[in-house]
């Protein structure tokens, strides 16, 4: 035999106990989807960036090492007495001779 329906504040109560619970329930399995979505996002733009930006940064790191070796090389060339003419006919870079790139220039 179903229950009347309470009234007053105590059925009040009781409705809104249920609502919430059920409210609940309906936000915990929502957001165990939002949160398996997100992880799956998440993985998604992790790997990427490693395939994407680690060949780059290690190709930045490179590059600056070889400036520095460029440098080196430059600094005892200047000491045996070449121009920076010279230098830059031998295919030495513009920054491993100190001198600003072009697009710098004002």
């Amino acid at each position: 035999m179903p229950s009347p329906k309470q009234g007053g504040l105590k059925g009040f109560f009781h409705r809104a106990g249920a609502s919430f619970y059920s409210g609940g329930l309906y936000v915990k399995e929502k957001s165990w989807m939002v949160a398996q979505l997100a992880g799956k996002i998440g993985f998604v733009v992790a790997t990427t960036s490693i395939v994407v930006l680690m060949p780059l940064i290690f190709e930045i790191m490179r590059e600056g090492q070889m400036i520095e070796a460029d440098k080196l090389q430059v600094k005892d060339l200047r000491q045996q007495g070449y121009s920076d003419g010279q230098l830059q006919e031998m295919g030495f870079p513009k920054v491993a001779l100190g001198l600003a790139p072009a697009v710098l220039k004002s």
